[in-house]
């Protein structure tokens, strides 16, 4: 059985929900807003000797549509935590996309779609851990939950 480790926000609660659908051989990091600072080449270290050790062969992406973060990010102009800021950032730099679709949970929904597309790039340029992926030793993948139907919708990249 694959082991995998997911990337979640701590304040969606999926873990079990996880489990349940992937098994029990899931680990988690977790990060607000699952927007994860992968940047330092000592992060990137500790990352990788985790997937080493314990023998990681898959990376999930994992973001909510209904995550705190990203709602506060569609509704507020006041972004308190970093996250907030980061998805902000993401939500201007795509301003014209997202003024193409019509309902709130549309938008919510492509900004966690380029959360994730922006984490999963990040992990591609990543010390050690880029090069897994290149080289296929690790696959990354992305997840898109929609708790209101509780399923998880797995994208490839």
């Amino acid at each position: 059985m694959n082991k995998r480790l997911f990337l979640v926000c701590p304040d969606c609660f999926i873990e079990q929900t996880i489990r349940k659908h992937y098994g029990p051989d899931s680990f988690f990091l977790t990060a607000l807003g699952s927007v994860f600072h992968i940047d330092s080449f000592e992060y990137a270290e500790e990352i990788n000797s985790f997937l080493s050790g314990e023998g990681v062969l898959d990376i999930f992406v994992v973001n909510d549509i209904k995550c705190t973060f990203i709602q506060n990010t569609m509704t507020s102009k006041n972004h308190q935590t970093k996250a907030e800021q980061k998805l902000a950032q993401l939500y201007l730099e795509n301003y014209d996309e997202f003024e193409e679709l019509d309902t709130d949970e549309d938008k919510a929904q492509k900004l966690a779609l380029l959360n994730i597309e922006r984490q999963v790039n990040e992990l591609s340029e990543t010390a050690f851990i880029g090069d897994k992926i290149s080289d296929g030793r690790l696959t990354v993948k992305g997840l898109l939950y929609d708790r209101t139907q509780e399923m998880f919708k797995e994208l490839s990249f």
